[in-house]
């Protein structure tokens, strides 16, 4: 088998991907044809694909646990919204500081920005409205927020979590 060549940027990353999936498609078909099996093909054949391409392991290690890392913050993003609602009214009015705060953006790629504002969204309690430039004329995405507290935190805390977790993955591929 010969060396994929990556200097092909995402095109690389797609003929491994097709193989991979070509790989889990053909293990699933010597078992039970389940989606246990095809997970199972997926991972042999991402073992597979790591030796002859040590990168695309890192790229699948890094967007697996992108992934968990989503999933995690819309679970405890939905418990403190919870939280929040079964609260007697005046402490429920306390902690709701509903606004929009301008992220700056890192993110180059529309696919990342994408990405990046979906995660948002998906996340309770915040909704991504539009993107746009901010005074300085820098790329902004602009965000509704249930408790924002203090913006500069809030802006922060998705540079620093969902966008920095992007800019690996966008890195690595």
């Amino acid at each position: 088998m010969t060396k994929v060549d990556m200097r092909h940027g995402r095109l690389g990353w797609l003929v491994l991907f097709l193989i991979n999936v070509i790989v889990a498609l053909i293990w699933a078909s010597f078992m039970q044809a389940g989606l246990l099996d095809f997970l199972v093909g997926m991972a042999i054949g991402a073992l597979v694909l790591t030796i002859f391409e040590p990168s695309y392991g890192r790229l699948i290690v890094r967007m697996i646990s992108f992934a968990i890392y989503v999933a995690f913050a819309i679970l405890v993003s939905n418990f403190r919204l919870a939280w929040t609602v079964i609260q007697p009214r005046q402490r429920m009015q306390e902690r709701i500081d509903p606004g929009i705060v301008a992220i700056p953006l890192t993110i180059e790629s529309e696919l990342g920005i994408i990405v990046l504002a979906s995660v948002i969204t998906l996340t309770p309690g915040t909704l991504t409205v539009d993107l746009g430039e901010n005074a300085a004329g820098e790329r902004v995405l602009f965000v509704h927020n249930l408790m924002v507290g203090d913006p500069d935190a809030f802006r922060m805390e998705i540079q620093e979590t969902f966008e920095k977790r992007i800019l690996q993955i966008i890195a690595e591929a």
